[in-house]
């Protein structure tokens, strides 16, 4: 047996599901590599996710006793499906990425580069915010990486679930660049088309300018009330498709707010009306499918919940998305 299992869950040195530590240029191609953007210097509410990375790390340790059950298998009680692990050497960690609080635009360039570097060997980043602003520079690194590795433009579909659009162009305050932009700074880059672009649980009001720039240009947006209607199923389903109709490959962004506040009250910009816990895990569930190159979770804010509850959620969202590569199936 590994013997990262032999720490109880509550001691040793915390990477993600107790996976190998790696640098970024040592990522390999297959492997999902888990990184940390603690940045939440952009936050318009309530900040706190910078210490999100090492706080979804710790709430991870605790699935270990069910993937590394006697022999590796498990059953899933609901579908009666036996599972073995295999999730030696899937996952890596590599540590966080280098921030600058006071400098955005350094902040975004390091980023962008981690992101880079895993992308263009092959690799799936998996980033823990951070604020909803790092999706920006991640998404930039994942196109640069998809440049390198592919050797073309690559084009690339967005998926944006949130309660909020994200897609401000200039705040007063905040200017360009913050928590409130990601998605409209995302939209400019070249490797991006609007049309390719889903946003997925809004709720709420929001500004009409960037509510119209996403509608007029061709954006999706998928609202609560769409989900409650059709479900998660289909409304999913909507989104992976538009975002991969053409595309290389298609990054998601989570941000734990989409989840009502009664799920998830460590976050910033909390919204009542949400989506629930069970939605978000199916939701991560369908995009496993999917042709996802790269993925991030984001607005955690551990000292708004010291229950730890919104940190083991995000915790849980990522072992959705990456069970088919935790796990061989029985057919």
């Amino acid at each position: 047996m590994d013997e990262r299992v032999e720490y109880p869950s509550f001691s040793g040195v915390m990477t993600f599901l107790r996976s190998e530590y790696i640098r970024p240029e040592e990522a390999q191609k297959g492997e999902y590599v888990v990184i940390g953007a603690p940045y939440d210097a952009t936050t318009g509410s309530r900040p706190g996710s910078r210490y999100a990375p090492n706080a979804i790390r710790q709430e991870s340790v605790h699935f270990l006793y069910h993937l590394t059950a006697i022999d590796g298998e498990v059953i899933d009680v609901v579908t009666k499906k036996r599972m073995k692990s295999k999730m030696i050497g899937v996952v890596k960690d590599a540590g966080d990425i280098r921030v600058y609080p006071s400098d955005v635009m350094r902040t975004t360039d390091s980023i962008a580069s981690g992101i880079e570097t895993i992308t263009a060997a092959g690799a799936t980043p998996v980033t823990l915010g951070g604020d909803h602003y790092i999706a920006y520079p991640a998404v930039k690194g994942f196109v640069d990486g998809m440049r390198k590795r592919l050797g073309r433009e690559p084009r690339i579909g967005y998926i944006h679930l949130d309660s909020h659009l994200d897609a401000y162009d200039n705040n007063e305050t905040w200017g360009k660049y913050y928590h409130g932009s990601p998605a409209r700074r995302i939209s400019e880059l070249s490797a991006v088309d609007i049309k390719n672009m889903v946003w997925v649980g809004i709720n709420g009001t929001t500004g009409v300018e960037p509510y119209e720039y996403i509608t007029e240009n061709g954006g999706t947006i998928i609202t609560i009330a769409d989900i409650e209607q059709e479900g998660v199923e289909k409304t999913m389903g909507k989104a992976i498709e538009i975002a991969g109709n053409g595309t290389d490959a298609i990054y998601v962004t989570i941000d734990i707010d989409v989840v009502d506040q009664a799920f998830s009250c460590g976050t910033g910009s909390y919204i009542y009306g949400g989506i629930t816990a069970v939605q978000l895990l199916d939701m991560a569930s369908a995009l496993s499918k999917a042709n996802v190159g790269a993925i991030d979770i984001v607005e955690v804010s551990p000292p708004l919940d010291p229950s730890g509850n919104t940190s083991r959620l995000a915790a849980t969202t990522l072992l959705s998305f990456l069970k088919p590569r935790l796990f061989e199936f029985d057919k």
